[in-house]
């Protein structure tokens, strides 16, 4: 029908408008959330304490007219409380938006209209490989950090644990991270075992993030951050234990040259370490449809595939399954596979089926 022809006042609105209403009002919520932390209402509150409206837009910077309403939006969110007409945080807000609390989040938060997958999604979707920086440029520190405080909302207090749970821990001197960016993990395992050395591999741009991790820990006469590329380098060797996690999707058509490179720096009897998520039998999804596609930007489009040849991968090149875990992600379920090296190791073994996808 041509629009000369509607007739207004006979229009009537479907069903399911609501729908939208509902995804307008999360961006909006998203948005309220991102300023708060951007003028900083939960460290003034926190510093100044419970506080009136016209306190806090003076002590933040905003127009008083938009006060309460903004506010309003925060208590509506359960980040603020109000009684007698004084805003307080709530245990949310302390536990969650500050930054002298260690499960800080608001990197994570705020990252994700920071260069992300999801500040173009389009351009995400549209590319056919995986985006190839240059070895000299890397992710921003604030992307690092937005990682490290992903990662201990539980991943890496499981991961960590696991590993110092293995009958070799502490007899363990050397470890090694691959591509270990904020280096959190090799931090966690240094706190548990005083002998443990450890040395963190990544692009030359985010070593200065790593150490500045290193350093604010203390552990800078036991931890290094070097520079380093998975499919080129050789690493050294004489590891005991060595880290890969969340890095090998992007190579799953070829993985077995990164099994020799890694199994070639482990001593006999060392630990290897892969977290990583996998698809599920027939890759149906098994999370919501936004966090299947959180991950699937993460990983690439796609997590690893055939979990059973992945194992073989480890037996083909001398790496005994030792366990498997399920570790609770931000993004669901990871697989943490450790596997220990055996004698002799076999290098340059046939690949096994390629990825499904």
């Amino acid at each position: 029908m041509a629009m000369k022809d509607l007739l207004l006042m006979n229009l009537r609105l479907p069903a399911g408008i609501e729908k939208l209403d509902r995804v307008l009002e999360g961006y909006q919520a998203y948005q309220a959330l991102h300023t708060a932390l951007e003028l900083g209402v939960f460290e003034f509150l926190d510093n100044r304490g419970p506080s009136n409206r016209n306190t806090i837009a003076e002590g933040i910077g905003i127009n008083g007219m938009f006060a309460r309403d903004f506010l309003d939006t925060l208590v509506d969110m359960g980040f603020l409380s109000i009684h007698t007409e004084l805003y307080a945080n709530t245990k949310a807000a302390n536990d969650f938006l500050l930054r002298r609390s260690p499960f800080f989040q608001g990197e994570w938060i705020q990252s994700a209209t920071r260069n992300s997958h999801w500040s173009n999604l389009t351009a995400s979707l549209r590319r056919e490989q995986p985006q190839k920086d240059n070895f000299n440029n890397g992710p921003s520190a604030a992307f690092l950090d937005a990682l490290g405080q992903r990662a201990l909302r539980g991943e890496l207090q499981s991961v960590t644990e696991t590993i110092s749970n293995w009958e070799g821990f502490y007899g363990a001197r050397r470890l090694l991270d691959i591509g270990g960016g904020h280096g959190l993990y090799a931090i966690a395992l240094c706190q548990a075992n005083p002998h443990l050395e450890a040395t963190v591999l990544d692009k030359p741009f985010v070593l200065e993030t790593t150490m500045r991790y290193v350093t604010d820990f203390g552990m800078q006469n036991r931890i290094v951050a070097q520079a380093g590329d998975i499919t080129e380098d050789d690493f050294g060797s004489g590891y005991d234990i060595v880290i890969v996690s969340h890095l090998l999707y992007k190579f799953r058509k070829n993985l077995a040259p990164i099994f020799d490179n890694v199994c070639a720096c482990l001593n006999p009897g060392g630990l290897l370490v892969s977290n990583h998520w996998f698809c599920a039998p027939g890759c149906v999804a098994e999370g919501s449809g936004v966090q299947e596609l959180a991950k699937a930007l993460q990983s690439f489009g796609h997590p690893l595939c055939h979990v059973e040849d992945f194992d073989n991968l480890f037996a083909a090149k001398g790496l005994q399954l030792q366990e498997t875990h399920v570790v609770p992600t931000a993004f669901g379920s990871s697989r943490l596979s450790l596997a220990v090296k055996e004698a002799q190791t076999a290098i340059g073994e046939p690949q096994p089926s390629s990825c499904c996808c």
